[in-house]
């Protein structure tokens, strides 16, 4: 692990907590209160960190939520895994040193815009593509996208449940999400509910209630 700044460890292995501080309640909860650094990144200094609401979950909640962060903490190394590969492939395969925010994020792309990427990140010297290596290249997008894109539509529907849950462990009810849509800040995650519904003013909130 190499750390460029100030980072904090919890002495835990609660899936739980994970499910808690990555979900759109929390990140709510820290965009008006942490302090704001540049570019809006949030500076989550240690008394802030410290002292971070976290409602204990009922037994039924933790018995799903804890499965479902693993889950999730599968497909994020599945995904990182796919890229490592795709990126090597690439390099040593079509001579692509510097792949770019497009091709790390090849889920994005559709086959097309791959290739087009992929022959724009080429050296010139390597010449043009033959249809042997074209064929080659699509054939390699579908075999990392395509699970990719599966594994991505998986983790939604995983976030979305998570994003429940913590919900009901801090006691919100269906009004409560309701404000927390309208009045969602920038950056929240988008499997809070629907991404078209118009975000409001962020006005500070009080602490989320620890559930008893």
């Amino acid at each position: 692990m190499y750390l460029l700044n100030t980072a904090y460890l919890w002495p835990t292995e609660d899936l739980y907590l994970l499910a808690a501080v990555n979900s759109p309640l929390l990140w709510a909860y820290m965009w008006r209160n942490a302090i704001h650094g540049k570019d809006e990144a949030l500076r989550l200094i240690y008394a802030f960190t410290e002292t971070l609401p976290i409602a204990p979950p009922s037994d039924a909640v933790r018995t799903e939520a804890e499965p479902a962060v693993a889950r999730l903490i599968e497909i994020t190394k599945a995904d990182q895994q796919a890229r490592r590969q795709t990126l090597d492939w690439l390099r040593t395969e079509f001579g692509v040193e510097s792949p770019g925010q497009r091709l790390e994020e090849l889920v994005s792309l559709d086959s097309d815009a791959f290739v087009e990427e992929v022959r724009r990140r080429r050296p010139r010297s390597q010449g043009r593509l033959t249809p042997a290596a074209l064929a080659d290249l699509r054939a390699g997008y579908a075999e990392q996208a395509t699970p990719m894109r599966d594994r991505r539509t998986k983790a939604t529907a995983l976030e979305r449940r998570l994003s429940d849950l913590v919900n009901a462990a801090y006691g919100l009810t269906p009004e409560d999400v309701q404000v927390l849509r309208a009045t969602a800040p920038p950056r929240t995650p988008p499997f809070l509910g629907d991404p078209t519904t118009p975000a409001g003013p962020a006005e500070p909130l009080d602490p989320p209630a620890a559930a008893s």
